[in-house]
């Protein structure tokens, strides 16, 4: 006897409350990674210095960083997180990706794009967590993980979410 194999498809378009849904999710990790990464970065520079913080100062420190941070770096973020994840979703369907990685490319190239448009606006370096190439790189892969949550939650939670009413149907 031979089994058949049911493959289930989502016909449907997920829905806008979704796609917001999942954005604010991977915009919140992708803050809070790149948020603690820079605090932690500007903590280190500080003990090398010869500064003494204790355990609870840096736990301190960096909650009030992340909550600091957040209207500014966090607006940024948003705004660049956003854009990047609309542009690679675009690409992703014109050039017909099954699984969408154009996502988590395209949160580390916003997040090293929107620090680097930063600089010559303001004449200033506003994260201080960015000024060594390490501190960079914790930046592009907050974005990295942004875009890549951002993909779950869009595509693979979705689709789970469609069919499985569907696979229970069959039950």
């Amino acid at each position: 006897m031979s089994e058949q194999a049911t493959e289930f498809h989502a016909d449907t378009e997920v829905s806008r409350f979704t796609k917001a849904g999942a954005l604010l999710v991977a915009w919140l990790a992708c803050y809070t990674i790149a948020s603690v990464a820079q605090s932690q970065f500007v903590l280190q520079n500080l003990a090398e210095l010869g500064v003494v913080i204790n355990g609870n100062q840096w736990l301190e420190h960096t909650i009030l960083d992340w909550w600091g941070l957040l209207p500014k770096f966090g607006g940024a973020i948003f705004l660049s997180l956003t854009l990047a994840l609309f542009i690679s979703g675009r690409l992703g369907r014109w050039l017909k990706l099954r699984r969408n990685w154009l996502h988590s490319v395209g949160g580390a190239l916003a997040m090293l794009l929107m620090l680097a448009i930063m600089h010559p606006l303001l004449n200033v370096t506003l994260i201080a967590g960015t000024r060594s190439f390490a501190g960079l790189c914790w930046q592009a892969i907050a974005g990295a993980v942004g875009g890549e949550l951002y993909r779950i939650l869009r595509q693979d939670l979705a689709r789970w979410i469609i069919q499985r009413p569907k696979q229970n149907a069959l039950l």
